[in-house]
């Protein structure tokens, strides 16, 4: 091994807030070789902690097998850092997507409050979407529709948004629909952005009856109607 392979072994990794750091992760990032295996398994035996910037250095390393075993990491943690997920769920793959609907069955039927289990949720139903599998869709329909913790319905709703073309159109419309109606005026508008953008989801809109909506919901649905028109 070269000594500049060397340089990039995860013991060296300088410390958070060293002034070596910064520049470090700089040339870890743009190293033309580097074997991504000591790192994984470093995270995994639990001497190598993947904070933000060391996973943003990384990222551009990292495939779906490799994401795969980070995620399990990471649900693994009771404590992991959220803010990991932002590269971690980049990719799709069937281990992320089982090891998620894993994660999210074993919460919901877990003792943990429920304030807890929505928030857990809350981080994984959004990278369940990016995945978008077919047979995800009413998972993430129920969730954004029943009568849950706001913060679970919207990541579900999230989780539509980010695979919108995967999933089944009348089902989807429908749903949308029906959530234009919600109390919750952010999951209504959302919904309302979410079927303007799906092929014929102009209809859906424009058969809303807009005098029975809240006056701001009814200017986005006109909003949404004309930028289609035009």
């Amino acid at each position: 091994m070269t000594a500049a392979r060397a340089s990039w072994d995860p013991r060296t990794l300088p410390a958070s807030g060293s002034p070596e750091r910064w520049p470090w992760l700089q040339g870890l990032r743009r190293a033309r070789h580097l074997d991504l295996e000591p790192w994984l398994q470093a995270v995994e035996a639990g001497s190598l902690q993947p904070a933000p910037d060391l996973l943003a250095a990384l990222a551009e390393r990292l495939d779906g097998p490799a994401a795969a075993r980070l995620l399990a990491w990471w649900l693994a943690q009771p404590a992991a850092d959220p803010a990991l997920l932002a590269v971690i769920g980049r990719h799709r793959h069937p281990r992320c997507r089982a090891l998620l609907r894993q994660a999210l069955a074993a919460s919901a039927a877990g003792p943990a409050a429920v304030s807890a289990v929505g928030a857990r949720a809350a981080l994984l139903l959004p990278l369940l979407g990016h995945q978008r599998h077919l047979d995800d869709f009413p998972l993430l329909r129920d969730q954004a529709l029943a009568p849950l913790p706001l913060q679970q319905r919207r990541a579900a709703l999230e989780g539509l948004a980010v695979g919108l073309g995967a999933w089944p159109s009348l089902p989807l419309r429908q749903a949308l629909g029906a959530l234009v109606g919600d109390l919750d005026r952010g999951l209504a508008a959302t919904a309302v952005d979410l079927l303007a953008r799906l092929p014929g989801g102009a209809r859906d809109l424009a058969a809303l009856d807009r005098g029975r909506l809240a006056p701001e919901l009814a200017r986005r649905v006109e909003r949404r109607l004309a930028a289609r028109r035009s």
